[in-house]
């Protein structure tokens, strides 16, 4: 018998334009099972979004001086942290 996960589970019935949803599958398609791996939409996108929502942006248009939003990063808090020191 399967076990409850620790943390809930929401189904998420999302639609991908084809090329997209296309060229995912293909980048999931496991050799070994002949497939998609079951699981792996989901766990894909559960490590984007926490990516995502992890994730801080930095405007390099002060340093550029190219327009607002043309040139931005973005990475994990700290990596943003230094390279905002090194700016400086």
């Amino acid at each position: 018998m399967k076990r409850p996960n620790v943390i809930p589970s929401q189904q998420l019935n999302v639609a991908l334009p084809l090329p997209l949803y296309t060229k995912l599958s293909a980048h999931l398609y496991s050799e070994l099972e002949g497939r998609v791996p079951y699981g792996a939409f989901s766990r894909l996108m559960v490590e984007l979004l926490r990516g995502y929502f992890s994730a801080e942006t930095l405007d390099l248009a002060p340093w550029t001086g190219a327009a607002a939003g043309a040139f931005l990063v973005e990475g994990p808090p700290e990596a943003i942290a230094a390279l905002r020191r090194v700016l400086v």
